[in-house]
């Protein structure tokens, strides 16, 4: 199945310079993905001069196969961070998340970037009584690392015969 990304976007690769000739930079990037561009765009912000490689399409393969949704929430995860590693650790995954959603949403107002950017509820939703409980110590994990979730009966999207949800929040400073 090919993501919405990949059938929709405009071929950059036709409107980037070939690299045919030496060209100077202070650092060359190989690989035009979310990863590479982001490089890219942060070295060049510190006056470095970049240039980036890529021999496919630019963010083409796995950055364009994403869902495009940037979010802390990742499925049932927290309570498994906290119980294999520890609550600190499940904090600063959290915490570098919410600063990943920062970022970019700074990015987008700065270079004043046209998109459809907007914050959203997250779901992770179960059509299993023997799921409830997971949610709802997921939701434990959460508030135990100072982030934002809720234990909701009904959400607001058509999804059909689901029991419960876990629901982390946008955050309220937005």
């Amino acid at each position: 199945m090919e993501s919405l990304w990949t059938k929709t976007q405009k071929n950059i690769l036709e409107e980037s310079k070939r690299l045919n000739e030496t060209e100077e930079c202070d650092v060359c990037i190989i690989g035009a993905g979310i990863t590479g561009i982001s490089t890219a765009y942060y070295l060049s912000k510190a006056g470095k001069k970049v240039i980036v490689l890529e021999r496919d399409k630019i963010a083409y393969k796995t950055t364009g196969n994403t869902t495009a949704k940037i979010t802390s929430q990742h499925g049932l995860f927290y309570k498994y961070l906290i119980d294999n590693f520890s609550k600190e650790y499940a904090e600063k995954y959290y915490n570098a998340n919410q600063e990943a959603i920062e970022n970019i949403s700074k990015i987008i107002e700065e270079e004043n970037i046209k998109c459809d950017f907007e914050r959203q509820d997250a779901y992770v939703f179960t059509r299993s009584e023997e799921e409830i409980n997971k949610i709802k110590d997921e939701v434990q994990a959460v508030k135990e690392i100072n982030g934002e979730a809720e234990f909701v009966e009904n959400i607001e999207i058509p999804v059909k015969n689901i029991l419960r949800s876990n629901k982390i929040s946008k955050p309220s400073n937005v």
